[in-house]
């Protein structure tokens, strides 16, 4: 019986937010912790999948038929019917992916973080049914697949995709400043599909695509002005705020910050905010926030 095992990493995405899947710029950092992928092939005419969360807790299971990739018994509809319709897509792309096998998976950060569970899965499962990633995704799932890039970077990209034309510059990223960059989990889980959804009401113009790659770019270069690296931060938060509709997250919820700039990454309104400055630290805490983390600890750059 072979075993094969993958190990793939989260993301964050520091600039290029929403813009990124209409072929703008992004820049993206791979996470310092990922999930782990045990795939044992066998002869059980069956697909198992047993998924461990970072608290060494099951968090589903499930079994499938190996003809129709269908779910036979599961602990989550939901889950089961994305998994399924995932080795559906990758059988399609590759028909001599038939045979049986189990699946463990183990993830190392919390599922609520919004750091990739669903990104590394697919990152894994193409490299386990030897299919494109990129045209795994594409498979009835949405996304421009900057967090398929991350979960196989060796270190921080910026990210483009012009149709199926994906590009992947690798950068030497490394902030004098990062002591003073941090990030705070906002206490809610952002569902992308619905951030999406909202993002798609209003048509991108060229002006805001190019604006955000420009922005993009700026963020991913500037590596030794605090204060200039503030400036773009915040210049990018009022495009996307004006492009969504949406109140910026530092006049929203940190409008009596002591100091630096609080900005959203990915999905706006949940996950993780990236701020400036130690003396946040103490103020959110007295807000209520407990999960503060600085970048360098979360992110390798």
């Amino acid at each position: 019986m072979a075993v094969r095992n993958y190990y793939t990493k989260g993301k964050l995405l520091l600039s290029g937010a929403y813009g990124v899947l209409d072929g703008a710029i992004g820049f993206a950092l791979p996470t310092k912790l990922g999930q782990r992928f045990c795939f044992e092939i066998d002869s059980s005419n069956t697909i198992q999948c047993n998924a461990i969360d970072d608290k060494g807790n099951t968090w589903f299971e499930a079994e499938f038929d190996v003809k129709s990739l269908a779910p036979l018994k599961t602990s989550s509809e939901e889950v089961a019917n994305t998994f399924s319709k995932l080795l559906i897509a990758a059988r399609s792309l590759n028909p001599d992916f038939n045979y049986s096998f189990t699946l463990e998976t183990t993830l190392e950060f919390n599922r609520e973080w919004g750091l990739g569970s669903s990104s590394t899965l697919i990152a894994a499962l193409a490299q386990f049914a030897s299919v494109n990633a990129y045209e795994l995704l594409d498979s009835g799932f949405k996304g421009s697949g900057y967090d398929i890039a991350c979960a196989t970077a060796e270190g921080p990209i910026r990210f483009q995709r012009i149709g199926k034309e994906v590009s992947i510059t690798p950068l030497n990223w490394r902030p004098t400043f990062t002591d003073e960059l941090h990030l705070v989990y906002l206490n809610q889980k952002m569902n992308s599909r619905e951030a999406i959804i909202h993002y798609r009401k209003a048509q991108s113009s060229d002006y805001f695509l190019n604006e955000l790659s420009r922005l993009s770019i700026a963020i991913s270069e500037e590596t030794s002005d605090i204060n200039r690296f503030e400036k773009l931060l915040l210049e990018q938060e009022n495009l996307l705020a004006n492009r969504l509709d949406i109140i910026a997250i530092g006049d929203q919820l940190f409008s009596d910050r002591p100091e630096g700039v609080f900005v959203s990454l990915g999905a706006w309104g949940g996950d993780f905010a990236l701020f400036t400055g130690k003396k946040n630290i103490p103020y959110l805490e007295d807000k209520g926030y407990s999960t503060i983390l600085k970048l360098e600890e979360l992110c390798i750059y």
